[in-house]
């Protein structure tokens, strides 16, 4: 498959999940069942960041695989973007809960925003609606893809701010 359909399939399944959250450190029980694990993120939602999340919200929720000995994270697949975002504003209150909230990111724009950590000229990555973004040390917030040159993409934004002329 060429460069252009893997990044047009990358952005088709991160749009697919766009909806979606996972929740870290639940802790599992031998007996879970979907009913059970609803409770426990309802109960766990409200209590620690006061999130009433009505049953209609939820499309599907289920734990997903990881690695061995840890724990799995619960995969909440909501409803609309609406009601989606009203959990993730509450990340703080779920952290200091012991609690991480994260967007269901694709393996392709994990491995973006773990490569654009390493990068010596970016301070901070970060996945938000459907795109990856990084900060420079120069404090320029740029939008990557995953077959990027971060290098070149760089480049080619502050040649563009200089200029207003993109150089493609």
């Amino acid at each position: 498959m060429n460069l252009l359909a893997h990044m047009k399939a990358n952005y088709n399944e991160q749009y697919s999940r766009k909806n979606n959250i996972k929740i870290l450190n639940i802790q599992e029980n031998r007996e879970e069942t979907e009913d059970s694990i609803t409770k426990s993120v309802t109960s766990i939602l409200k209590n620690h960041a006061g999130v009433d999340l009505l049953l209609t919200d939820i499309v599907a929720i289920h734990r997903i695989p990881t690695k061995i000995g840890q724990t799995r994270p619960v995969l909440v697949k909501m409803r609309n973007n609406s009601a989606k975002s009203t959990i993730m504003r509450k990340r703080a209150p779920m952290k200091n809960g012991g609690y991480k909230l994260v967007d269901d990111v694709t393996k392709p724009n994990q491995g973006l925003i773990n490569r654009l950590h390493l990068h010596p000229d970016i301070s901070s990555a970060w996945y938000f609606n459907g795109s990856v973004y990084g900060q420079t040390v120069a404090d320029e917030r740029i939008k990557f893809d995953i077959y990027d040159n971060v290098n070149n993409v760089i480049e080619k934004f502050r040649r563009y701010r200089r200029t207003g002329v993109s150089g493609k």
